[in-house]
């Protein structure tokens, strides 16, 4: 069997090096996605709260409070809701072992 020349091999280093930096790119961008819907979904939940119970007016709030009990909304079974959703509407599945690098000694294709 022939040996690669050089410049297959580098151009074969390239390319898998660009498909990893391309891959834990588009986990960032999925993390961050993910971290940005359930803030936007937590605050809008809170805020519809307020309108159905007919407390006050949204505006005798400051950005503060609704922030911080939104924050308190947030818990595990939330953010699964919202990975869902994103998953239903993008196509894409949102779970640890997507999210994650491969390890060391581990072959991606």
């Amino acid at each position: 069997m022939a040996m690669p020349s050089y410049r297959e091999r580098m151009k074969a280093a390239r390319a898998e090096a660009s498909a990893k930096r391309k891959a834990e790119q588009a986990a960032r961008q999925r993390q961050i996605e993910l971290r940005c819907e359930v803030r936007r979904l937590a605050l809008a939940a809170v805020k519809a709260g307020i309108q159905a119970k007919g407390q006050r007016k949204l505006s005798t709030y400051s950005r503060a409070e609704l922030t911080m009990m939104a924050n308190a909304m947030i818990a595990p079974w939330f953010i699964e809701q919202v990975k869902a959703r994103i998953a239903a509407r993008t196509g894409h599945i949102l779970d640890q072992s997507a999210t994650t690098a491969p390890q060391q000694g581990e072959v991606s294709q």
